[in-house]
């Protein structure tokens, strides 16, 4: 069962590398092929060897543009530094420019930025 279903996403990929695939087909395809290393290899597999007969084709200057892929580890570190940016950001605000509450009551801030 498993392979019939790698042999229609196969097809799939193929179909989607010669642009016949609608946009609602392609990310169906880009879904699946972010939980499924075969078809993702299968595709890597087919990306190259289009390469390589556009190259022998007389095209040297084909070549495959690699996806991105951001770790899981990689993310957590990147978001654990823009939260603590931010913390640091907010706290320095606060020293500088004071935050809501600042001992007097809402009209009296009012009259402070206003004389201001």
């Amino acid at each position: 069962m498993a392979d019939s279903t790698h042999e229609q996403w196969l097809v799939q990929i193929d179909a989607e590398l010669d642009g016949e695939l609608s946009l609602i087909e392609r990310a169906a395809l880009a879904k699946h092929l972010a939980t499924c290393a075969h078809c993702a290899g299968a595709r890597a597999s087919q990306l190259e060897v289009r390469v390589a007969l556009a190259r022998s084709a007389g095209n040297p200057h084909a070549f495959v543009v690699p996806r991105p892929s951001i770790r899981a580890g990689t993310l957590a570190v990147w978001v654990v530094i823009a939260l603590g940016t931010g913390l640091a950001a907010g706290w320095v605000a606060h020293g500088q420019w004071g935050g809501p509450g600042g001992g007097g009551t809402l009209e009296e801030s009012r009259g402070t930025i206003v004389v201001h």
